[in-house]
């Protein structure tokens, strides 16, 4: 018979949603970059996407790899030589339990293998997987972090533990932040955790970026080494140029970032040949 401690906690009775607003049990927060949701000229909100969508992590490799080198720079630099002793991540919409074959499980293998520090992202598991919150109604407008909140815990479970030290806390893209506080809270309330680190790659903007968060500028440092992850230029004739000022790139194109372009575009024979 296993003892209470090892009895997984169901959040939806243990977290508070309104309290929750109230309090950010976050130590610290940043966020990378943007992601604005309908741009055709935002290359970070293309890197970001790409990252997302890199699912299994094994089909796009190596290029999957090189961009979780770069985020795991970028949030290296951002936390300023904060220690920490484990890294938790955000289960993503589609799992129940952490799934190592996902981008974000890949950027945590990669921080965890830099810094010594250790997963602890299975303490975290769901009854199954569930909609996107973008992709629910209810969860937008006034109230929406609060209604956020409580989607998150609805089936969200944590292994209780007595790990102390401090935990760096990795999303992909924050929206309300429902979800870093939801787990932030959880891993200190019931995982012994005493400082969270949270980190998001980027934050979905609104209202022109009159949404708050002020300038948020994705740093491309290091992006140079890996011709995969550049920017390119897709025209509305499935072809992508590495020069956006090419004489033969259609008018209005979308930006991209060239490992995905190279999926279902051919390469103008002018600035983008191999």
């Amino acid at each position: 018979m296993r003892s209470a401690l090892q009895i997984p906690v169901p959040l939806r009775r243990a977290i508070d949603a309104d309290s929750l607003c109230r309090d950010h049990p976050c130590d610290s927060l940043s966020i990378l970059g943007s992601f604005w949701p309908n741009s055709a000229k935002s290359f970070e909100s293309r890197l970001v996407k790409a990252f997302k969508e890199s699912d299994p992590v094994a089909l796009s490799q190596p290029h999957i790899s090189r961009l979780c080198e770069f985020y795991a720079d970028s949030i290296s630099r951002v936390l300023k030589g904060e220690r920490f002793d484990w890294v938790a991540r955000v289960l993503g919409s589609a799992e129940a339990a952490a799934d190592r074959s996902r981008p974000q499980g890949l950027l945590v293998d990669v921080i965890c293998a830099r810094t010594g520090a250790r997963d602890i992202t299975h303490l975290f598991h769901r009854s199954g997987s569930r909609p996107p919150m973008r992709t629910v109604p209810r969860l937008s407008g006034p109230d929406a972090l609060r209604a956020r909140i409580r989607y998150v815990v609805q089936d969200l479970f944590i292994k209780p533990a007595q790990l102390g030290g401090s935990v760096l806390l990795v999303d992909d893209i924050v929206n309300t932040g429902a979800s870093v506080r939801v787990y932030a809270r959880a891993l200190k309330d019931h995982a012994g955790v005493e400082r969270v680190l949270c980190v998001n790659l980027a934050a979905t903007r609104f209202a022109r970026g009159k949404d708050g968060h002020g300038t948020l500028k994705l740093g491309l440092l290091g992006l140079e080494r890996h011709p995969a992850l550049a920017q390119v230029w897709v025209s509305s004739d499935s072809v992508f140029h590495s020069n956006g000022s090419c004489p033969l790139l259609a008018p209005r194109p979308r930006v991209e970032v060239r490992f995905v372009a190279e999926r279902t575009s051919a390469a103008c024979p002018r600035c983008a040949g191999r």
